[in-house]
């Protein structure tokens, strides 16, 4: 640039900038350090008094690099408030462009805990201080990160208790939750709240202690008896651990949900004399075409809460976990015929496996051919729900389904699969359980009833 035209700015400075039209006098650029946040140089005026567009020093995350950037470029500028529990004035990336000199993962990452803003640094102190980085959740209303202990659970998910207390109500009719403005209807009064309606979600109790927990959907027709008072034995066997829920795919009958387990509570802990029970009573399950058994698996089976205060570690975590849950949906999709067998039922609308050969898009962007009716339901934000299973009122039955799950997450966790190698093949999977019939004793009956022949069987 010329000295007759030291005066004026360059177009592409003043698109930039967006500069008042100050005459200035305009750097070479051949010779004038630029930022190195943004790699454009150095900008003052003279009589401003804070000057954006100066160069100050400002550090990287790791609190080691210094870099000579403008000071709109770092947290002490107008546009970011810096972290609230310690002095260090970062470097930020406000353009993404070629010029940037510097990788952006260099750049320090602030997360939001309880209503403030910290620096990855100080918010793993936090997080490590406070009992870990698993202790905290982001409310789904709020969007602030806040501690478990200062959490209650509405349909599925931890909210704050600010949000709790303010916008989740009971009802004292049925003791049902519901969020504000959506309104409530228990004119259902003859079951005297033995069965809920089908949008009541407690508040979970967990049962066992393990990385993940189980929870099963198991459906019942009534025949006989009235179903509210196959509700109230279901209920009454088996306490806190479940509650019975309507249905609007059912006849006349309800849904037994049970809280999470462990899949040792289940075969250790568990009172499953209800099924004895309901059989006696003429209720029936699995000679129908209304009744399924639905498992959920928590997604913490595929790995543990990830810091949000480390994004390299984080996006590698994320990765490693969609990599599990991907050989997790893979191994029973691609084995459609021999899961159906000992699910004891074919894909219908209500477990469609049409999302076969599409399942990294189902997993990422949770787009589902036919929605929640999948074999394999990704909807849940904590579970993936397992909708196979074909329902029974035989015990073995139902704890190989909960088995079946549990062996599949567990067979896919460290898997190293190829294309040659055929490490979700069946025979593979059959011979991991098979080794382990200690802990998979019920889905290795089921197994080897449904392949000893051609037949379907006839239990309930």
């Amino acid at each position: 640039m010329g000295d007759a035209q030291q005066s004026e700015r360059c177009s592409d400075c003043h698109s930039r900038y967006g500069f008042e039209e100050t005459p200035v006098r305009v750097p070479n650029m051949d010779t004038t350090p630029n930022c190195q946040a943004c790699g454009r140089p150095e900008h003052v005026v003279e009589g401003q008094e804070r000057q954006l567009w100066e160069f100050v020093t400002a550090y990287l995350a790791d609190r080691e690099t210094e870099l000579v950037v403008h000071r709109n470029c770092t947290t002490d500028s107008p546009n970011f408030n810096g972290c609230v529990d310690c002095d260090f004035v970062y470097a930020t990336t406000r353009y993404t462009d070629w010029r940037s000199v510097i990788d952006t993962r260099g750049y320090a990452y602030f997360t939001q805990i309880e209503g403030d803003l910290r620096c990855e640094f100080c918010a793993s102190e936090y997080y490590t201080e406070n009992g870990g980085s698993h202790n905290f959740v982001t409310c789904p209303s709020c969007e602030d990160s806040t501690h478990r202990d200062n959490c209650s659970w509405f349909n599925d998910s931890l909210y704050c208790q600010n949000c709790h207390d303010n916008y989740v109500y009971e009802c004292d009719d049925c003791n049902e939750q519901y969020w504000d403005g959506n309104g409530h209807d228990c004119s259902e009064g003859e079951d005297n709240g033995s069965i809920h309606s089908y949008s009541y979600r407690p508040s979970p109790y967990f049962f066992g202690k393990g990385q993940y927990y189980l929870g099963f959907e198991l459906e019942v027709e009534a025949r006989n008896e009235s179903r509210y008072a196959g509700a109230e034995i279901a209920q009454d066997t088996l306490g806190s651990h479940a509650y019975m829920k309507d249905d609007g795919s059912l006849n006349d009958g309800f849904e037994i949900v049970t809280h999470p387990h462990t899949l040792e509570a289940y075969q250790t802990d568990f009172n499953w004399e209800f099924i004895s029970k309901l059989k006696r009573g003429g209720f029936r399950s699995w000679n129908t075409d209304t009744c399924g058994l639905h498992v959920h698996v928590s997604r913490t089976a595929f790995g543990e809460g990830v810091p949000a205060w480390n994004r390299v570690d984080r996006d590698q975590l994320i990765l490693r976990k969609q990599a599990h849950e991907l050989r997790f949906m893979k191994l029973i999709y691609d084995n459609q015929r021999q899961v159906e067998r000992i699910a004891g039922r074919s894909g219908n609308n209500y477990a469609s496996f049409g999302d076969k050969g599409k399942l990294v898009s189902k997993l990422k962007y949770g787009t589902q051919s036919d929605g929640r009716y999948s074999a394999i339901n990704t909807e849940n934000d904590a579970t993936l729900e397992v909708r196979v299973f074909k329902g029974s009122l035989r015990k073995e039955r139902v704890l190989s389904a909960l088995e079946f799950v549990t062996a599949s997450v567990e067979y896919t966790r460290n898997l190293k699969v190829t294309s040659k190698n055929q490490a979700l093949s069946w025979l593979r999977f059959t011979a991991y359980v098979s080794e382990n019939l200690e802990t998979y004793p019920n889905l290795a009956l089921i197994m080897s009833e449904s392949f000893a022949s051609d037949s379907t069987p006839y239990e309930n």
